[in-house]
């Protein structure tokens, strides 16, 4: 179901549209393997597929499509147990050939109004030091710098935020 519309979209792009859709949905698992292919060529790594996201823990994924392809996506997880009513952005992903053009920014607003509607009252999130626009893209959108969290305590190549949504 499509669930906004934004004609010509941000920054000019035409024809771009954001839908909540199934974690499982297929284009956003492609997209989350290209996200795990370049994250993997960044750290020369295999990215962070060890960890596995059960279906569900996804409170809430975003489909992102240029002129009805795939573009980019991101998801909710429950995070509750950092404490009670926190989720955690996952997966968040725009194909390189459509960055900078306002998508991801897209992605995280919708993000967050569709986590406040299901009760998420905070957000965290964990980033990479090798990630420069991400990390832009989180502190320009209120986002604060935390103390790593859960499986990224001792990940020295980790960057943890916050933001409350209330």
């Amino acid at each position: 179901m499509v669930l906004q519309d934004v004609g010509a979209g941000p920054s000019g792009v035409a024809g771009v549209t954001v839908e909540v859709v199934p974690w499982e949905d297929p284009a956003v698992a492609a997209l989350r393997t290209e996200q795990q292919a370049e994250l993997a060529a960044r750290y020369g790594s295999q990215g962070d597929l060890v960890q596995v996201l059960p279906t569900e823990e996804m409170l809430v994924t975003v489909l992102v499509r240029v002129d009805g392809e795939p573009a980019g996506c991101g998801s909710v997880r429950d995070a509750s147990g950092y404490g009670p009513g926190c989720g955690e952005l996952k997966r968040m992903y725009v194909r390189p050939d459509l960055r900078g053009r306002g998508l991801s920014r897209l992605v995280l607003t919708r993000l967050e109004a569709e986590a406040v509607r299901r009760g998420v009252r905070r957000l965290v999130l964990e980033t990479g030091v090798r990630q420069p626009e991400s990390i832009g893209l989180y502190r320009s959108a209120g986002y604060t710098s935390i103390p790593r969290y859960g499986p990224y305590v001792d990940d020295e190549e980790s960057v943890c935020f916050e933001r409350s949504l209330v």
